[in-house]
């Protein structure tokens, strides 16, 4: 089978793209054709693909001429240059299946249309809320914010606390639910089900199937002793990820007590500044961007994995990798880490945004069988196996063709 995977970024840069490189790498494993379709990039890994590659938009350059953000504007509610490098792809290559994960703004909607002229099944996996709010994370100035109207994301600067962006961000919704841009998608996945029960708790008709992300083996022990007292939050450094959380948390907690920070993000310097104020900075170690593999200690000597997430979180790498490795996974109450995480039995779960919460569970840690714990850690994500994984997919796909 020919599979065309789509996302606007091709390089690693988060979990939708985690998703899909791995999705490209188990349909080649099992002797499919994967082509790919993206945005240009200088973090791109090198593919002969990227001849079809719509040209680098960076959205959030704040020095570009007023007239050059108006010509972005547009491109964010539909991109010609995406539907016609896109159609030159389908008349050359022939795509059995389309399989889109992130499109919005770089590629935007409008390839949609070009997948249904050309008669090609189409499947999207959903990563966030961005179908049905302007706000893809439906966050907003450290708040849940659960409101799909165009007209209150303007009203309420729902889009990166500006006017003229939460403006854009609704009129792109108007523009595509006029359309009916996302009808034209044959097939929705989610991978947790949280996510599904919000979109149809919020007005999203279509169904959407679960199909949780996969894990390929667990890292190989590297013989490292759990140091008692040593936390780890690893992830990127925004406010929706709740590292405050966990800086605050660890001011109530004894001297001994370590928290290690790997990632990096916009609020990096206000948690170097936080850490400061709370008296904590010399029990903070900020790790910088770290590769799967010098992460990799960090996380089998630590005594616990701290989740602190404020937003409703989908089904993220970070929860299954860590479980998958036996580590105690201590997550907010938010989102998908409920599904997966029995608090008590395979990790603990505290109420999102509390730190006194959270400090309460780091410290019953002292009283708890935490080998037990870590697993049934193990236990619990042994579902999500890779061939698992493709036989739900290569399902999914045969279905559309038939039909």
């Amino acid at each position: 089978m020919k599979v065309l995977l789509i996302n606007k970024y091709h390089y690693l840069k988060g979990g939708a793209e985690r998703a899909y490189f791995d999705m490209a790498r188990i349909l080649s494993e099992h002797g499919h054709e994967v082509a790919f379709f993206s945005m240009h990039h200088q973090n791109n890994v090198p593919t002969k693909w990227s001849t079809y590659f719509v040209s680098n938009k960076e959205y959030l350059d704040e020095k570009i001429s007023f007239f050059k953000k108006l010509g972005l504007s547009l491109g964010i509610i539909f991109s010609l240059e995406a539907q016609r490098n896109l159609e030159r792809l389908l008349k050359e290559w022939k795509p059995d299946v389309a399989h889109a994960h992130n499109i919005y703004h770089q590629l935007s909607p409008s390839i949609f249309s070009t997948l249904k002229k050309y008669k090609v099944p189409t499947v999207m996996t959903l990563h966030d809320y961005k179908l049905l709010s302007p706000n893809y994370s439906l966050f907003v100035r450290g708040k849940i914010w659960e409101h799909t109207s165009g007209t209150r994301c303007i009203t309420d600067r729902a889009v990166k606390d500006s006017y003229m962006k939460s403006f854009v961000c609704a009129l792109e919704k108007w523009w595509n639910d006029t359309l009916g841009s996302y009808r034209k998608v044959d097939a929705f996945v989610s991978p947790s089900r949280f996510l599904i029960e919000k979109f149809h708790s919020l007005g999203f008709q279509q169904p959407i199937e679960y199909l949780p992300n996969s894990l390929p083996s667990a890292p190989a022990s590297l013989g490292l002793q759990r140091v008692p007292g040593e936390y780890l939050f690893f992830g990127r450094l925004s406010a929706e990820k709740g590292v405050e959380t966990v800086l605050r948390a660890l001011e109530l907690l004894p001297e001994e007590k370590k928290l290690m920070i790997a990632g990096d993000g916009p609020e990096k310097e206000f948690l170097f500044s936080l850490a400061e104020e709370l008296g904590i900075r010399k029990r903070v170690t900020f790790l910088g961007t770290l590769s799967q593999a010098e992460l990799e200690p960090y996380k089998q000597r630590a005594e616990a994995i701290l989740l602190p997430s404020v937003w409703y979180e989908n089904f993220p790498y970070t929860m299954i990798e860590s479980l998958q490795s036996g580590c105690v996974v201590i997550a907010s109450d938010q989102g998908g880490f409920r599904e997966r995480i029995k608090n008590g039995e395979n990790g603990f779960l505290f109420e999102a945004g509390n730190a006194l919460a959270l400090a309460n569970v780091l410290r019953s840690l002292d009283g708890q069988n935490l080998n037990e714990i870590r697993k049934k850690a193990t236990e619990s994500v042994a579902d999500l196996d890779e061939q698992t994984f493709y036989t739900k997919l290569l399902a999914l796909y045969e279905h559309l063709l038939k039909q």
